[in-house]
């Protein structure tokens, strides 16, 4: 293939890093190799290197649960809050 046609298109990886895979899943190293130690996620060896199956990620996220996250307190701005209030 000529080199200036490689450029043009966009190649989405089948295969990245440890350390893309972490940037990837927002983890740290020890957390992805303890996802690979329980089969969450799958790897290959290449020689030494360890890759991820980027679509084993994929899957991996989709199953995690929704985020509940409770609605902020109404709270008067500080200014206007009373000693109490600011103690409490």
């Amino acid at each position: 293939m000529h080199a200036s046609t490689v450029g043009k298109f966009e190649i989405e990886p089948h295969l990245i890093s440890v350390p893309q895979a972490c940037q990837f899943l927002a983890i740290g190293t020890q957390g992805l190799y303890d996802l690979l130690g329980a089969g969450l996620v799958k790897g290959v060896k290449r020689g030494t290197r360890t890759l991820l199956l980027v679509s084993s990620l994929r899957e991996y996220a989709n199953q995690l649960p929704e985020a509940k996250v409770a609605p902020p307190r109404k709270r008067p701005p500080r200014h206007l809050r009373t000693e109490a209030e600011s103690a409490a």
